[in-house]
């Protein structure tokens, strides 16, 4: 946990992380309906973007596989300091409640599962080279491997080549947990094996008292 900082902006971030299948991408958007419902100004945002040109590129060169773990590490870092200059720093400088579908913690996890190259080193990068604002909270939701692949390839038919193998994915979760333990940020360990009404409920509930409390 950090020490209380005195925050830049009177938004809020929030950023839901886990491996591919843990139920963050619907959580998000099941989030952003029972947030909205009850008065707050929310803005739902994923990573990697759509919109940047690094965003793009990772979209339509992951998925086969193209790409080698430097590459990615270079555009998803790119593609964040665009996101965090255009998208996220305006929101949080209006007052809105932010919530994001990955993150650096993301990039983290997944980069140092490939490389020689520890997650307190991609988190550190992500701090201090492009200045990415810290989330209120980060919920990991946690789910094991093989529940994640299967929910994961499931939905879409085909695994992600570079994402979605298993092996890796057991890191990967691996260095969630890790980075929950041990990282300075504020961290919900989420049960994601739980059905996903309770999972979102589970967050809601942590979101709406850190809404009330700031009041």
């Amino acid at each position: 946990m950090t020490e209380t900082k005195q925050k830049e902006h009177n938004g809020f971030l929030f950023v839901l992380e886990g491996i591919d299948g843990s139920g963050k991408t619907v959580a998000c958007e099941e989030l952003e309906k029972k947030l909205a419902s009850i008065g707050y100004d929310v803005v739902y945002l994923r990573e990697p973007t759509k919109e940047s040109p690094w965003g793009k590129e990772i979209a339509e060169r992951s998925p086969s596989g193209e790409l080698t773990p430097e590459e990615e590490l270079e555009l998803f870092i790119k593609d964040r300091e665009w996101h965090i200059a255009n998208r996220i720093l305006p929101a949080l400088e209006k007052g809105k409640v932010v919530l994001m579908d990955r993150y650096f913690f993301a990039t983290g996890a997944y980069q140092s599962a490939v490389m020689d190259l520890h997650w307190k080193e991609i988190l550190r990068r992500n701090r201090e080279d492009i200045s990415a604002p810290e989330p209120d909270i980060v919920f990991i939701l946690d789910v094991p491997a093989e529940i994640g692949l299967e929910r994961a390839t499931g939905r879409t038919g085909k695994a992600n080549l570079q994402f979605e193998k298993i092996d890796r994915l057991v890191r990967v979760r691996q260095n969630y947990l890790e980075i929950a333990e041990n990282d300075t940020g504020t961290f919900a360990l989420i049960d994601a094996k739980n059905p996903l009404d309770q999972v979102v409920e589970e967050i809601y509930d942590i979101i709406t008292d850190t809404l009330i409390m700031s009041e």
